[in-house]
């Protein structure tokens, strides 16, 4: 549910952006880029972006159906019900069916293949293999002959496969492009790159140096979706937690995923600095989440009205934030400067 921030906050700057030019229209945010990446609800974000489907339409479809993505808001506000509710798989497959209906209402029959062939855009998209236990990376053509596996996968399904998160939605069993009667549960992306970066950094490797532009500085740019805040004072006993201590899992994922995200934008900008070509690893600049909100980011499936519009504000707040003390000049932060001028570059619809 969090994509509603990414998608508020990309939206907002580019708003920004018209009206300091006085252009009329609205900004094709995803031509500001060669490459997207994105990992479970941020995939949704990076498939709009690709595929040229407006922010506003993505921002919508959280904030009027997030309720039935994931069923029982009332339930899952309630702790100890919460986790009982959450634990019994109850709702999973109603929310499996909301969420297909409505990503197949912003993406129709959108392809990988044709986000490449008529955008001409690449996009990546991790997840993970359950009966294989391995990560994969769903593709675009971008790489010609090494990437031509996923060209008549849906964005539907890759959606599907990468929000898939254990306990909170239904494994998503896809069947394989070109292969009769074949099929593979997928889970979400998230266990295993829930910062992309990284991912997102060695792609851009390969692809320049498959256009023979191998030292080409890489401009990475970052968003993520104010994870929760950390907040696990272990007293003395509770080291020896079982199952019920870990909120029967939900706990770990919850580690598990904050943990991914401070480290592998350590790593992605150690990858830049080895480079020593000027490229750069920028996340773009958040405040710390307004009281209301701090509260309502524990749980993960949280789809009240409430918390997502607070989402959202606080999204527009922090693009206006940005914007306002991003004024260009010598001073201005190199990752900032090149976001803007990302930006500048994009097409206008």
């Amino acid at each position: 549910m969090r994509g509603v921030y990414q998608a508020s906050y990309l939206d907002t700057f580019a708003t920004h952006m018209l009206a300091a030019g006085s252009r009329p229209g609205a900004v094709d945010v995803g031509k500001a880029f060669d490459l997207i990446v994105g990992t479970s609800t941020g995939a949704i974000v990076a498939c709009a972006l690709a595929a040229g489907v407006s922010l506003k339409t993505v921002a919508a479809m959280y904030l009027e159906h997030g309720h039935e993505i994931f069923p029982g808001q009332w339930v899952r506000s309630v702790p100890l019900l919460g986790t009982m509710f959450r634990g019994s798989g109850l709702g999973l497959r109603r929310g499996d069916a909301a969420l297909r209906r409505y990503l197949a209402t912003v993406f129709g029959r959108m392809t990988m293949g044709r986000v490449y062939s008529e955008r001409h855009l690449a996009l990546a998209v991790p997840a993970v293999d359950l009966s294989r236990h391995v990560a994969v990376v769903f593709k675009t053509q971008h790489r010609g002959h090494h990437d031509v596996r996923d060209i008549e996968r849906s964005l539907v399904d890759v959606c599907l496969a990468t929000t898939a998160a254990p306990i909170l939605r239904s494994m998503a069993r896809l069947s394989e492009p070109g292969r009769r009667a074949a099929s593979t549960v997928y889970v979400d992306g998230g266990l295993w790159a829930n910062s992309p970066g990284v991912v997102a950094f060695v792609e851009a490797v390969d692809i320049l140096g498959d256009r023979a532009e191998p030292h080409r500085p890489i401009h990475l740019f970052m968003l993520g979706t104010l994870p929760a805040p950390a907040d696990d004072e272990v007293a003395f006993r509770s080291v020896h937690r079982g199952a019920a201590g870990w909120r029967f899992g939900l706990g770990v994922l919850e580690a598990s995923l904050s943990a991914q995200s401070v480290g592998y934008d350590g790593l992605a900008s150690k990858l830049a600095q080895f480079r020593r070509d000027g490229s750069l690893a920028y996340r773009l600049p958040a405040q710390t989440p307004a009281d209301d909100l701090q509260g309502f980011l524990a749980n993960m499936d949280d789809a009240r009205s409430k918390v997502l519009e607070a989402l959202a504000r606080q999204a527009v707040s922090d693009a206006d934030r940005f914007w306002a003390n991003d004024t260009p000049g010598e001073a201005q932060d190199p990752g900032a400067r090149a976001f803007r001028e990302a930006l500048n570059a994009a097409p206008i619809r």
